[in-house]
């Protein structure tokens, strides 16, 4: 019966690192890491030299912006952020479907002239995820908003 107890017990403390939380400070590196990620994804996007080049990259900077939010997910937060990381990672992959949606649109036939004459692009995501960045700013999380390109 000891013996029995003391195996469960090696077994949940070898599983322990798996299940704990991460600490503030890997949380706030795993949010700068995905806002710095979607931050690269979208000042790519202006670097297009042709409406072709600017349809594949923002396809791409919605791959990126997704897979940004996917780990930011996979690492997990804090307790205390947990409402905060759900809304952002929400928020980025509504971004990542915004990016490829416009694409997509913009290929189909009748949206040819969709962004002529557009200074820019605005998303609800981009403001909602920078609202909740703002969030966690004020909750001590040292990350900068999203930049607008």
């Amino acid at each position: 019966m000891l013996l029995a107890a003391v195996i469960v017990a090696v077994a949940i403390a070898g599983r322990g690192g798996d299940e704990s939380e991460p600490s503030a400070k890997e949380y706030e590196a795993s949010v700068v890491n995905a806002r710095d990620r979607v931050d690269f994804a979208l000042s790519e996007i202006q670097q297009a030299q042709s409406e072709d080049d600017f349809l594949d990259r923002l396809d791409d900077a919605g791959n990126l912006v997704e897979e940004a939010a996917d780990d930011l997910d996979d690492a997990g937060s804090p307790t205390r952020f947990e409402d905060e990381s759900e809304r952002l990672v929400r928020h980025l992959h509504q971004l990542s479907t915004d990016l490829q949606g416009t694409a997509a649109q913009t290929r189909e036939v009748g949206f040819k002239n969709l962004l002529a004459g557009a200074v820019g692009l605005n998303f609800a995501s981009w403001d909602k995820a920078n609202a909740t960045l703002a969030e966690l700013r004020e909750q001590g999380v040292q990350v900068q908003p999203i930049g607008r390109h």
